[in-house]
């Protein structure tokens, strides 16, 4: 059996993970929606027990619900919920940020010139998932030389909420918000670049307000 992580020779409990897995994540399986066991398994031609194995496996990583009357659902996440991951997690950006400015050199500050390039391409393509992916790696590169620590506390929770939300993206949801974000990522490059650590700080600050914002209209006309 092959995946999408391009591996042979898995356990059926691994195949069914990761087939289940992808199917949440694109969407093909809805948040709320039942995961009953003989369907699944007829399927994916598998017997009851990797189904079930595979669902308490997915129940780890955030992705199933199982109530004990109701069996198992796909995780629903809450409007609250997002902005309440988002705002903690860009509190810790800000912290992040403010650590990394006196800490950059010349090879990460290249590295952050290219993530904000790329990120600018990906503005250009008009996709909103593509310019997602390279949103996360230009702040990744930004706070590069901050506490590893602190750095995993954010990949963590950006991690949590990136599978939760499946493919809905801010970018997708608010139409020009890309362009508002990348300005603002310019400005925060700037900042960095002058190592003006309280700047870059105000700058991430004002970059957290300006996204909860835009998820409080996005949630306006989302379930």
């Amino acid at each position: 059996m092959a995946t999408e992580h391009g591996f042979r020779h898995l356990t059926k409990t691994d195949y069914a993970y990761w087939e289940l897995r992808r199917q949440i994540l694109d969407g093909d399986l809805q948040p709320g929606e039942r995961l009953l066991l003989r369907q699944l398994a007829d399927k994916l031609g598998l017997s009851v027990m990797p189904i079930r194995d595979a669902l308490r496996m997915l129940e780890r990583d955030g992705l199933v619900d199982s109530q004990t009357h109701r069996g198992a659902t796909v995780t629903q996440i809450s409007g609250d919920t997002i902005l309440d991951t988002i705002s903690i997690r860009m509190w810790l950006e800000v912290l992040a940020v403010r650590e990394a400015v006196p800490l950059h050199t010349d090879q990460t500050l290249a590295a952050v010139d290219v993530a904000l390039a790329e990120a600018e391409r990906a503005l250009g393509t008009g996709s909103p998932l593509e310019y997602a992916r390279a949103n996360r790696e230009l702040h990744e590169a930004i706070e590069a030389p901050a506490n590893r620590a602190l750095r995993e506390m954010i990949d963590e929770i950006w991690e949590r909420l990136w599978q939760s939300r499946r493919r809905m993206s801010l970018f997708s949801l608010v139409p020009g918000i890309a362009r508002e974000a990348q300005g603002e990522h310019a400005g925060l490059v700037a900042a960095v670049r002058a190592g003006d650590a309280d700047a870059a700080g105000a700058a991430m600050e004002h970059h957290r307000e300006s996204t909860l914002a835009g998820w409080r209209t996005a949630l306006v006309d989302l379930p």
